[in-house]
């Protein structure tokens, strides 16, 4: 049982683009985003030890699940180089939140506030499943994106911390950066990680067309996207309320 819920031989909870259960979960997401949003003035006002160890449960959390999505896959013999190597963007992006709560490296946040929408949105909205609830991968994928967007969305409003332009041109750099070490990597072991090599199977069967633009020009367009309207409509008007405050 046990090995089967890591290993998925035998799938029985399909996974389906927009189906019932990815739609449940894409409105949960939105749901918890919503609701900090609108509760940020009261989760700013929660004291700073309370919400440090909130984020520090919730730090931990999301490095069992690392860790046992990494070992649990070694251990019943699924790990593949492929796929579980934690450089996926998210994966990283999830590591850097967990140091920067863990050890207090404000520093660090300013970079996953923006990680946290640029690689969960695309993730949250197209994901690459087999299976659902039946397979740890699943359950995995949900903590890595929806519960990292919204406890890192948490962070950003209990901490209080001041991110500013500078920061989305530092988070856009690092990204940029991130691609580059991993496209000789994806060229020399067969990989995908970042998808810098080529966008995924999944994405390619609904939007064909973008065959037609090299994978890195799309990231590289989708990142500023996201990261964009994150600081404009996010991080701007905060700057905007506190400073009115």
């Amino acid at each position: 049982m046990l090995r089967e819920f890591f290993v998925n031989e035998h799938p029985k909870f399909l996974f389906k683009q927009f189906g019932l259960i990815h739609n449940i979960f894409i409105i949960l997401a939105i749901i918890g985003f919503i609701i900090i949003y609108i509760n940020r003035n009261n989760i700013a006002k929660i004291p700073k030890e309370k919400s440090i160890k909130i984020l520090k449960i919730s730090a931990i959390i999301m490095l069992l699940n690392m860790l046992i999505y990494t070992f649990g896959n070694l251990y019943f013999g699924s790990f593949k180089i492929e796929n579980h190597l934690p450089f996926h963007l998210c994966f990283i992006a999830n590591y850097m939140f967990m140091y920067g709560i863990l050890f207090n490296k404000e520093s660090i946040l300013k970079y996953t506030i923006f990680l946290c929408f640029i690689g969960p949105i695309p993730a949250i909205l197209w994901p690459d499943l087999v299976s659902t609830i039946d397979n740890f991968d699943f359950w995995q994928y949900v903590i890595s994106h929806h519960f990292f967007l919204n406890i890192s969305l948490f962070s950003y409003y209990a901490l209080g911390y001041k991110v500013e332009f500078k920061n989305y041109i530092k988070t856009f750099i690092l990204t940029n950066f991130l691609m580059l070490i991993m496209y000789p990597f994806n060229i020399a072991f067969n990989t995908n990680y970042i998808f810098s090599t080529k966008i995924p199977d999944n994405v390619m069967v609904l939007y064909p067309w973008l065959k037609y633009f090299p994978p890195m020009i799309t990231l590289e367009i989708t990142g500023l996207a996201i990261s964009g309207a994150i600081y404009y409509l996010l991080i701007k008007r905060r700057n905007k309320e506190l400073n009115n405050q």
